[in-house]
């Protein structure tokens, strides 16, 4: 049996890059929905310093239509307006992303490798500018906006308020949402910070309609982060290869006879 992880970990779970064109009329999000995606946009915007971890779950139908679930596990910190640093381990990656504001670090640990690329400017900037040239997008970029309502909202055709559900032991607000390619849900904490604490997305268009889930927690909004936790120094052991490269095999060495 062959495993087709590679195309749906590709997309890299951003509701607005998964999303294809914006919407062209205007969305029907009932009042409470919109209310509490935008207090939650507008407290993640706010944020100058955060760090979170990210346990992930995604389905990869097979073939036969056998679906299977993978799992990663992520850590994220972020420096308003230009610093984003990241590590990710699990079932289909084993990488760090870097961006201090001037160059972003691509490191593939499995591989002992790693790719520069000069890019400048704020984050969102910097994600913008990842996908229109490469076609890649920050892992839960709709979070790392300094918009994340506007990121989240540019390609929805309805919204509604699910009602008060609980990720875990805390109460949150449980939103849903339609999009052309996509539905997807938010649970947003109920408490005195609304941060995300679930995003579970449905691809609808593919076949199987495979589903991602995100659990988002031990959030830290006001964390100790110096400048150097946003730059890369690479061990001795790792290559440098082209970005667009820098998920490929490493060249095999020629052997003596």
């Amino acid at each position: 049996m062959k495993m087709l992880i590679a195309p749906i970990t590709a997309a890299l779970w951003s509701v607005a890059a998964l999303a294809g064109e914006p919407s062209k009329s205007p969305p029907h999000i009932e009042p409470k929905a919109e209310q509490h995606l935008k207090e939650m946009g507008a407290y993640l915007g706010g944020l100058k310093m955060f760090s979170f971890q990210v346990e992930e779950f995604f389905d990869v139908v097979q073939d036969e239509g056998q679906k299977l679930q993978f799992s990663n596990q992520r850590q994220v910190s972020a420096k308003r307006p230009d610093k984003i640093a990241g590590e990710t381990l699990g079932d289909t990656t084993n990488s760090q992303f870097y961006y201090d504001g001037k160059t972003v670090t691509v490191v593939d640990k499995t591989h002992k490798t790693y790719a520069v690329e000069k890019v400048s400017g704020t984050i969102d900037a910097m994600i913008d500018e990842l996908h229109e040239r490469f076609g890649i997008d920050q892992p839960l970029s709709d979070f790392l906006f300094s918009d994340p309502y506007k990121a989240l909202t540019e390609h929805v055709r309805s919204g509604t308020y699910v009602g008060l559900h609980h990720v875990g032991k805390v109460k949150c607000h449980h939103l849903a949402f339609q999009q052309k390619r996509l539905d997807w849900q938010i649970w947003i904490d109920a408490g005195e910070h609304p941060l995300p604490r679930k995003l579970l997305i449905t691809f609808k268009r593919q076949a199987g309609e495979p589903q991602f889930t995100a659990l988002l927690h031990r959030w830290d909004v006001n964390p100790t982060l110096a400048d150097d936790a946003f730059q890369f120094e690479p061990p001795t052991d790792t290559r440098k290869v082209d970005f667009l490269q820098r998920h490929g095999e490493p060249e095999k060495k020629p052997t003596s006879k």
